[in-house]
């Protein structure tokens, strides 16, 4: 084995690969770290085979529209299993025996709850973890889902929903486990994806297959924010200043805002939507859309002017950074269709502080118009026709059906038959009206979004118009 099993990750995605365990890969090369790490695969066993037959080697391949850049080789996954078996669930669990430093949780965008496959396994293995090393042991707990306070809503769910087996656990959970928030950002494509002509170069290059071969574009101005509150991260990635990642004492609330209202607000509801009901496939052909592209940065130049407002960061600005995350996906190829799931979420997180933001009044006409429209466009893409078994389908503005994936069906429901329908107003105003739709867990204050009536009444007409008859294009040339 090349290396000690310190770090347990559940989850076998591209972020991870691209990100943690680069970063880990990298530590270990430079001598500044020993450790392995050990992945679980929550669902099927394909990535796990893969790893277990590769030897935990895979290939990063480094690339925008134009070339390859870097082939990296990460060679710090020391073996992997299924978690989908009793038989592969309990030999992860046997690596809780090894003194750790880490367990990596990252499954979906949209986060996790009691009773999912990660978040049993995760309760699983605090307690064995436990059982073998004791009261006076410590380890960290990192959730790479992307979504406010990960690694509080991690800790809220694993001491809350799950019972205890001993005081003494609870007593070690509540002081011994950290689990840290973290903001984390690289774009990770799926391989079906990427160009033909990218993939055949890379595999020439690399001169064998790899079937857990990751591509990604080169790594952002700021890559990983941890914090360490208790500043018992025995994974060095302080170290790695160099490579974008910042790691602090201090809360994170405003590196993670940024990170959701500038660079995932560009996809949702910014372009994603509006670009896949067109016809669009990919996100770069939509953000150098003769239309979509200037509509694209008149949106985030409004959004950015509000969360400088609202969220100032010491020495940074918002533009900078949001139109470096524009140009970024100008420059790689992704689907529209892979990040368009989890709407709900995802509306909540990048849009809702935008329409309660404090400032909203004082931005441009310009923005209001623009937010109001991406919005609708949204509201649009999640609008039934027909349901397929349980299963609610969608059309583009094309023609072609499509299956509406985000598991929160409340809006779809409310949303279901208006097309050619007069009733536009009463359904957004109790979508918008619905505090549990738009506030987070665990918030101490309700989230109302029909109270901001400029927003309201600029959405209503622009949605009116998208589900009667009017196309996402031709509402854009209207507002432009």
């Amino acid at each position: 084995m090349r290396y000690p099993i310190k770090v347990l990750a559940i989850g076998a995605g591209g972020l991870q690969r691209a990100l943690t365990h680069e970063f880990i890969d990298y530590l270990n090369k430079n001598n500044r770290y020993h450790g392995g790490i050990y992945v679980g695969q929550p669902r099927g066993t394909d990535k796990a085979e893969a790893f277990n037959q590769q030897n935990g080697i895979y290939n990063l391949v480094v690339f925008d529209l134009n070339e390859i850049t870097e082939i990296k080789k990460v060679e710090s996954v020391v073996g992997a299993t299924t978690l989908s078996t009793e038989k592969g669930r309990e030999l992860f669990l046997k690596q809780v025996e090894n003194p750790l430093d880490l367990i990596l949780v990252g499954v979906t965008e949209a986060g996790i709850g009691k009773g999912e496959i990660a978040m049993d396994v995760l309760h699983q293995t605090l307690v064995r973890y436990h059982e073998h090393h004791g009261s006076d042991s410590s380890i960290s707990v990192m959730n790479t889902d992307n979504i406010r306070h990960n690694g509080q809503v991690l800790r809220d769910i694993i001491l809350n929903d799950y019972q205890a087996p001993t005081p003494d656990f609870a007593h070690w959970l509540e002081n011994q486990v950290d689990f840290l928030d973290q903001m984390g950002d690289r774009i990770v494509p799926q391989s079906s994806i990427v160009p033909n002509q990218t993939q055949k170069a890379a595999i020439d290059q690399i001169g064998q297959q790899d079937d857990l071969i990751t591509y990604t574009e080169s790594l952002p101005v700021v890559s990983l924010v941890l914090q360490d509150t208790n500043k018992r991260l025995r994974v060095p990635f302080d170290e790695l200043e160099s490579l974008g990642v910042i790691v602090t004492s201090e809360p994170i609330d405003s590196f993670h805002d940024w990170k959701l209202l500038l660079v995932n607000s560009v996809h949702v509801p910014g372009i994603t939507h509006k670009a896949f009901l067109s016809g669009i496939e990919t996100v770069n052909e939509a953000a150098n859309h003769p239309k979509f592209s200037p509509h694209l940065e008149a949106l985030m130049t409004g959004y950015a002017e509000l969360v400088s407002k609202d969220i100032p960061i010491p020495g940074r600005s918002a533009l900078e950074y949001t139109m470096d995350f524009v140009h970024r996906i100008r420059r790689i190829e992704d689907t529209n269709a892979r990040i368009n799931v989890n709407e709900t979420v995802k509306l909540r997180e990048r849009a809702a502080d935008i329409v309660i933001s404090p400032n909203y009044t004082k931005s441009s006409s310009q923005f209001h118009l623009a937010f109001a429209y991406s919005f609708a466009t949204v509201l649009r893409f999640l609008t039934p026709v027909t349901k397929q078994g349980d299963t609610y389908l969608g059309q583009t503005d094309t023609g072609e059906n499509y299956p509406i994936s985000d598991p929160n069906r409340v809006i779809q429901q409310a949303l279901s038959g208006a097309f050619g329908q007069n009733d536009t107003s009463r359904r957004l105003e109790s979508i918008l009206s619905n505090t549990d739709l738009w506030s987070s867990p665990g918030a101490t204050t309700t989230v109302n979004l029909s109270q901001n009536r400029h927003f309201v009444d600029q959405l209503i007409p622009f949605y009116h118009q998208l589900t009667n008859g009017m196309t996402c294009l031709e509402l854009l040339a209207k507002l432009m």
